[in-house]
């Protein structure tokens, strides 16, 4: 699963407009700091198409984002549980009448394509490749191919919940991963997210041939859906390919749902439970936060980068350099909506006294402004960040495709770090007295399974 890092790309717009074609509109052009122009399309059945020209190598990547997680299916009232959208993701690898259960891999695999998966949260899955940018047509014809004509049958559907099934075994295995799941339940009470993208085992095994259909027919439409394309092609190649394969898929009635309102926290969570692999404590922390269209996620952002970026970072001095923990981070959460700590304790370390700890550090960001300098590190953290990922074309795409999911704008990380840059001191002090309280925080603690004594 990923989480969101708020970085992004210093963007000025420099114009906004719509052009129609036969078949597409075209949106708007937005010029990024380096010069080079996103470029936004919308078919007339309603996918979108954002595309960031590159011809420095003959090389592209390719990333396909439907707007269904985990979320959507425990809202819909002919679901009303998860793990099917992640079972989904599977499947989607299994085959058409066109190319056979294997084939997908096997031509990809032929045509040079690199870094080919797909990934299921809560608000998103998404499919990704890079590829020889001569071999473009080719992974159209593929990733439309099963985009529309996806073959389901309960063989098929029965082999894939075993793998899933097995996966959601592995990953019970990972006190880490308990360790956050536990801090979703307890942050959210009414909201979908405490509920695994994974689904429980019962879901998964209970999932029915028609469900899948009925999954697939609604959600994996065009007007769900959009394609993201960064690399060596030109606005005319693209679109005319993207129509060729693309456009003759009807759009679908795809159910909207209103997220349950969350009650107002009003008194600290705590949970703590035990685990057979853990060798030391874990403990997380999360304090609600407003979505990332908030203005206070500018500040916010830049605050938990203070705390947790870099060797001078508040949490590494006071929790890893001291020797009490082996690892310490502080990060925004988008979609769950949180702040979240997270430390990983050295043996003989406790939970307890990490809490004691970063309460101090956030004590301090209460009642102190942190130096011109400390401040400047963090952004010049943040424009490393940048400038290193940048100029890969999967981690441009990755992040215009999660703000479009999370936000319904793609260019919002790009608009973060520009503000940045009006973030003063006593901004941070204001967002750590308004969010980082005590009575509005869940913590979790994931302690080592007690050893049983044994009789001599």
């Amino acid at each position: 699963m990923k989480k969101i890092n708020l970085i992004g790309v210093t963007a000025l717009f420099i114009f906004s407009y719509s052009v129609f074609s036969a078949d597409y509109e075209k949106i708007a052009d937005k010029k990024l700091f380096n010069g080079e122009i996103i470029s936004e399309f919308k078919l007339t059945n309603g996918l979108k198409v954002i595309f960031l020209p590159r011809h420095e190598a003959k090389v592209l990547t390719f990333q396909t984002w439907f707007d269904i997680g985990s979320l959507n299916e425990k809202l819909d009232a002919k679901l009303k549980k998860t793990g099917l959208a992640h079972l989904f993701e599977h499947m989607m690898f299994r085959g058409t009448d066109k190319y056979p259960d294997g084939k997908f891999d096997e031509i990809t695999s032929r045509i040079g394509s690199d870094k080919q998966n797909a990934t299921t949260y809560f608000y998103r899955t998404n499919y990704y490749e890079s590829i020889p940018s001569n071999q473009f047509k080719k992974l159209l014809e593929l990733e439309s191919d099963r985009m529309a004509n996806l073959k389901l049958d309960s063989n098929i559907l029965e082999k894939e919940k075993g793998a899933v099934v097995g996966e959601l075994r592995r990953a019970l295995d990972n006190p880490g991963r308990l360790a956050w799941d536990e801090l979703n339940r307890t942050v959210y009470e009414v909201a979908p997210f405490r509920y695994t993208v994974l689904g429980t085992e019962e879901e998964i095994k209970g999932f029915t041939l028609e469900e899948a259909q009925y999954f697939y027919k609604t959600f994996y439409a065009p007007n769900n859906a959009a394609i993201i394309v960064v690399g060596d092609t030109n606005e005319a190649e693209l679109m005319n390919l993207v129509v060729k394969f693309y456009g003759e898929m009807k759009p679908q009635e795809v159910p909207r749902y209103v997220m349950p309102e969350e009650p107002i926290q009003k008194k600290e969570r705590k949970v703590e439970k035990t685990h057979a692999q853990a060798t030391s404590d874990i403990l997380l922390v999360g304090y609600r936060i407003p979505a990332v269209s908030s203005p206070d996620i500018v500040p916010i952002s830049l605050l938990s980068t203070h705390l947790s970026t870099g060797m001078e970072s508040r949490l590494r001095k006071a929790l890893v350099d001291t020797g009490i923990a082996v690892g310490a981070s502080c990060g925004v959460s988008n979609v769950p909506d949180y702040l979240e700590f997270s430390v990983s304790l050295a043996e003989n370390h406790k939970a307890d006294e990490a809490l004691v700890i970063i309460d101090r550090e956030i004590e301090k960001l209460k009642t102190q402004l942190i130096k011109k300098d400390q401040l400047e590190r963090a952004l010049n953290q943040e424009l490393l960040s940048l400038y290193n990922g940048i100029e890969d074309n999967s981690s441009v795409a990755s992040m215009l495709g999660d703000y479009l999911m999370i936000s319904g704008n793609y260019m919002r990380g790009f608009e973060i770090i520009e503000q940045y840059k009006k973030v003063n001191p006593i901004d941070l002090k204001n967002m750590a007295k308004k969010y980082l309280k005590k009575e509005y925080r869940s913590v979790v603690v994931v302690k080592p399974q007690p050893k049983k004594s044994s009789r001599s």
